[in-house]
């Protein structure tokens, strides 16, 4: 297992890249004094995944929370003349001119889980609402430290489990853990498969191959949904668990067609 050091030290490298650091940077510039910028889940998750395994998902978006803010401060108006839409968190996703990936930001009192909980917007309610423990990690830029919810250890282990129990809604839940399942290949944890095995309805279901057409288009939406009925297929948990086992573990890499 990749020590805290060496974590923190791959992230400092990562957002130093020029066309990272180049927009961090102005985002930090623009950003009134007392802001605090925290880098959270799947880019980490994916520089963690490579330092274990030796590859990783290619990384498509970088989220950042910003907390430290006016109530009344707006996101929009930050980014007024560029190219952004709203995500389904409640913040928006920001595309540079000057990147290859997107940045997906939100104001952490903004963020939906804090918002529907009526939580704190602190470091650690941040941490406390993170889906699943193979992203429930955070950076600190300025501060440049790392804080986790033992994500190395669900990544070492190859296991994707809930980090917490408080949800948006059903189908953005079951859509997240179809699409990081299959893009980083981990296996799901007993409560997971439970959940995506007895607790979709219907009607749920029909709202997640919706929510899957109308981002990911036909195709993928058909690979995934091939995913879910491959899932529902075993009859418990440990039949599941013995055929993932017994599997060769395929490089991570193939999926990167499946960005998230």
């Amino acid at each position: 297992m990749p020590s805290k050091e060496t974590v923190e030290s791959a992230v400092k490298q990562f957002i130093s890249r020029p066309d990272t650091s180049a927009v961090i940077n102005r985002l930090c510039d623009n950003l009134p004094k007392g802001a605090v910028l925290y880098l959270v889940g799947g880019a980490i998750r994916n520089l963690i995944i490579r330092l274990v395994f030796g590859s990783a998902p290619q990384t498509g978006d970088i989220d950042l929370f910003i907390s430290g803010l006016p109530d009344d401060f707006s996101l929009t108006g930050l980014l007024e003349g560029e190219v952004f839409d709203k995500t389904d968190l409640g913040g928006v996703r920001w595309h540079p001119k000057s990147s290859d990936v997107t940045f997906d930001l939100c104001l952490l009192p903004k963020f939906v889980l804090v918002q529907k909980y009526r939580l704190q917007p602190t470091l650690e309610n941040l941490l406390n609402c993170i889906d699943f423990t193979i992203n429930a990690i955070v950076f600190d830029v300025a501060a440049g430290k790392l804080y986790e919810r033992k994500c190395t250890e669900a990544i070492e282990n190859r296991c994707m489990d809930f980090n917490t129990y408080r949800f948006y809604t059903k189908q953005l839940l079951a859509y997240r853990i179809l699409l990081i399942r299959r893009k980083t290949g981990f296996m799901l944890s007993e409560k997971i498969f439970s959940y995506m095995k007895h607790q979709i309805s219907l009607s749920d279901l029909s709202d997640l191959k919706a929510l899957f057409k109308q981002k990911l288009g036909k195709n993928k939406a058909s690979v995934l949904m091939s995913d879910y009925d491959n899932l529902c297929s075993f009859g418990n948990y440990a039949e599941y668990e013995g055929a993932v086992k017994g599997q060769t573990p395929h490089s991570i890499e193939t999926n990167d067609d499946l960005i998230l």
